[in-house]
């Protein structure tokens, strides 16, 4: 029996613009980032560092295949053991296990990706709740987290 997956797990980087200080970077302002084309890396060299920046939805893709290969290699250690165990063991109890685990390993062929962030915004049905709240912003002290009165 083969598992095949469902949709193309392949993500294909391509280099994107390359700014040699932050002040480069600063300079082109939002434009700069503008520049990264889909799927594109772009690279900002700093003081002993450099630093790669992505779109969100390719991040998020990088996350699940993380994800998807951290859940590959703890699922191999036990089917390894399971493995080792039946070698000891050659049992029908312990060749169960092995195929039990074997076929919890194999039973998510589709790697996990995650959709980025949509933007936040209220609907006008919050944004009407909160507006009738007697909240005063020019009195409110974030230091204490309650309304002050200011001197005059």
């Amino acid at each position: 029996m083969s598992t095949s997956l469902s949709r193309s797990t392949a993500l294909a980087l391509v280099p994107g613009p390359v700014w040699r200080s932050f002040e480069q970077f600063r300079k082109g302002g939002t434009t700069a980032l503008e520049e990264i084309p889909e799927h594109g890396v772009a690279t900002l060299v700093g003081r002993g560092s450099t630093y790669r920046i992505l779109h969100d939805a390719d991040f998020q893709h990088l996350v699940g295949l993380a994800a998807d290969i951290h859940r590959l290699q703890q699922g191999l250690n036990v089917v390894i053991r399971a493995a080792q165990i039946v070698a000891k063991h050659p049992d029908q109890e312990h060749v169960q296990l092995l195929l039990h685990s074997a076929a919890l390993f194999t039973g998510s062929p589709v790697l996990p990706t995650r959709e980025g962030r949509d933007a936040f915004q209220l609907t006008p049905e919050e944004v009407e709740a909160q507006a009738s709240d007697d909240f005063d912003l020019d009195n409110y002290s974030p230091v204490f987290g309650r309304e002050s009165r200011k001197s005059a």
